[in-house]
């Protein structure tokens, strides 16, 4: 099996990117790998956070719960994404739990490696800022519109999210050319979408089937392949209309 070229990897990333390289070698230089089997839990909310990691097989569920046994899915993460940052940069307890959907390779940079690279290397201490500057950002514009859009809305803008940071371009039909557009897929289920979404995985199949009606999605078995992308755009740009 070819060796993955963590440094590549990480560059690659919004957290790293634009970090010059000699930069990027010295965070590579700190991690190591870890191997989880499926269902494995990494880590639990309260835990300490005491380590950044990146996926380079396999996959990992970010959720939380309460003392009752709700549960909700905050995030579902493929190969070449990053997460246990928030903890990694304040040293606070872990805000959520993480286990492996199936068998997962991570790398892993402890937190006390980290902060002394901080301390020695200002550049990468102002590119965290930014990035938590954004995350903040992020953070209010959910909020919005969780208090201004409608689910359709609400729905199309995080397919249009997930697409940008986890889809694969897929072949457009040549005989559907569609300039202004592109097939993106992204691998999740319905009953994931509802997770995130915080509705059930029937109010989610309920709008997914009206867009492929409309053509503008494609279903498949824990898939869904945006064929129309502009027309999602227009629905999250009408609102609650």
């Amino acid at each position: 099996m070819e060796k993955l070229d963590i440094s590549a990897l990480l560059a690659r990333h919004v957290l790293f990117r634009d970090l010059e390289d000699d930069v990027v070698a010295r965070i590579t230089a700190l991690g190591g790998n870890v191997f989880l089997a499926a269902d494995q839990v990494l880590f639990q909310k309260g835990d300490v956070g005491d380590a950044l990691y990146m996926i380079l097989s396999g996959r990992i569920r970010i959720s939380s719960g309460d003392a009752e046994g709700k549960e909700i899915t905050l995030n579902i993460l493929d190969p070449g994404e990053i997460f246990g940052e928030i903890a990694l940069l304040d040293g606070k307890p872990r805000t959520a739990d993480a286990w492996a959907m199936a068998a997962t390779e991570l790398f892993r940079v402890p937190r006390a490696d980290f902060v002394a690279l901080m301390e020695s290397e200002p550049r990468l201490t102002t590119h965290l800022l930014e990035m938590v500057c954004d995350r903040v950002r992020q953070t209010s514009e959910m909020l919005e519109d969780a208090a201004f859009l409608d689910l359709p809305a609400r729905l199309a803008k995080r397919l249009l999210s997930l697409a940008k940071y986890y889809g694969k371009i897929e072949p457009k039909d040549a005989l559907d050319p569609a300039p202004d557009d592109e097939l993106i897929g992204i691998r999740i289920s319905q009953a994931e979408l509802g997770q995130l979404m915080g509705t059930s995985r029937e109010s989610i199949n309920k709008h997914l089937q009206y867009w492929r009606g409309q053509g503008w999605i494609t279903l498949g078995r824990s898939r869904v392949t945006i064929d129309k992308p502009g027309e999602l755009k227009n629905r999250v740009d009408r609102g609650d209309e």
